[in-house]
């Protein structure tokens, strides 16, 4: 009688049974980390926008001189008015949301340059 070599068909049903427990596992871990970058990095690009805008103002330049916010991990939705933010008579506020799969939005005051996620 020939010694016959290979795997069984249990030993095979058993591979794929841990690798299907795996893939479970890990595919919802990494849509959060998908969703944490896409809020991350819209808020690093709404941050850098609020301080050069911030500085902008505050060195005196001119609206024409002032950055366009030309968003690249973000969707956003400016609201406010230069003069708020010279007289300080309240806040300017950007409100961006981030390109999916992000969930929360960020949201910036220009008054003091100070951005976060809600």
């Amino acid at each position: 009688m020939k010694n016959q070599k290979g795997f069984t068909l249990i030993e095979l049903m058993i591979v794929v049974a841990i690798i299907a427990i795996l893939a479970a596992i890990a595919l919802p871990a990494y849509n959060n980390y998908r969703v944490r970058a896409a809020e991350n990095a819209c808020l690093a690009e709404s941050k850098a926008y609020v301080n050069s805008y911030v500085a902008g103002v505050n060195g005196g330049f001119p609206d024409a001189d002032l950055p366009a916010h030309t968003a690249a991990a973000c969707e956003a939705e400016i609201t406010g008015s230069r003069a708020l933010v010279e007289a300080e008579a309240g806040t300017f506020t950007e409100v961006a949301s981030p390109v999916a799969p992000g969930d929360q939005d960020v949201f910036c005051d220009w008054s003091n340059a100070t951005c976060e996620l809600r």
